[in-house]
C-alpha cells in the first residue's frame, strides 16, 4: 500500500499484478505490476509512478532533476510532440512525456544481433542515413531512437517496441464497454489493419487485436 500527491481520490493504493489495466496517467495497456486505488479502482502502471517522483532523472540521465507539471503545454525533447502534462527541468528547457522518460535505455529487436541503445541524438549530417531499418521511412535526426553502434543500425521507438509492448498474449482485458472479456491473441493482417475491433485502445498497425 502507498499514497501518492497525483492521485486526485487521496485514497490509499495497493499493489496489483497479473490484471490487464490501462494506466490512468500514460494510456498504456499492460498487465505488468500496478497500483490500484482502493477508492476509484483506477490503476497507474509502476513506470508512471516512478516517474512521477518529484525529482525523477530521466534513463539518459539529464543533469538536473525533473519535476511533474500536469498542465504545463510544451513540446517533448524525446518525440518531439506537444505535451500537455510533462516532466520538466526547472533550470533549462527539457521536458518529456511520462511514456518517453520511462523508456528503457536498451532493447533487443530482430533486425539486429546486437542490444540497441536508445540515442538522444544524431550525429551523422548525411540526410539518407536518417531512416529506420524496421520500416525502412525516414525518421527525424532530432528525436530519440535505437542504435546499434557496431552495425550501425538505427531504429524508430515504437518500431523497436511496439505499441502493445507489456501485453502478454492470452491475457483477458474485462474494463471495456463490450459485455464480454476479450482476450489479447495475435493476428495476420495482410492490409495492417485489424478487422475485430471490440476496443480501439487495443487494435491497430501493430496487428494486436482483441477476440472474444
Amino acid at each position: 500500500m502507498m499514497n501518492v500527491w497525483h492521485h486526485d481520490c487521496q485514497e490509499p493504493l495497493a499493489l496489483i499484478s497479473d490484471k490487464v489495466f490501462k494506466c490512468e496517467e500514460c494510456g498504456d495497456v499492460s498487465n505488468a505490476f500496478a497500483y490500484e486505488c482502493c477508492g476509484c479502482e483506477r490503476k497507474t502502471c509502476l513506470r508512471c509512478v516512478s516517474a512521477l517522483t518529484p525529482g525523477a532523472r530521466t534513463c539518459l540521465k539529464h543533469e538536473h532533476p525533473l519535476f511533474f507539471y500536469r498542465g504545463h503545454e510544451g513540446k517533448c525533447n524525446a518525440c518531439g510532440q506537444p505535451t500537455c502534462g510533462v516532466l520538466r527541468c526547472k533550470d533549462c528547457n527539457f521536458e518529456l512525456h511520462i511514456d518517453c522518460f520511462s523508456l528503457p535505455i536498451t532493447a533487443r529487436h530482430k533486425c539486429d544481433e546486437h542490444l540497441l541503445s536508445l540515442t538522444d541524438h544524431d550525429d551523422n549530417s548525411y540526410s539518407k542515413s536518417h531512416h529506420c531499418d524496421i520500416c525502412e521511412e525516414s525518421r527525424d535526426p532530432n528525436s530519440w531512437f535505437y542504435h546499434c553502434a557496431t552495425c550501425d543500425t538505427s531504429a524508430h521507438v515504437d518500431c523497436v517496441l511496439g505499441k502493445y509492448s507489456f501485453l502478454k498474449l492470452g491475457s483477458i482485458y474485462e474494463e471495456t464497454d463490450h459485455p464480454h472479456p476479450l482476450t489479447i491473441v495475435q493476428i495476420y493482417c495482410p492490409l495492417g489493419l485489424c478487422s475485430t475491433q471490440f476496443s480501439t485502445d487495443l487494435v491497430g498497425m501493430d496487428h494486436v487485436a482483441i477476440q472474444m
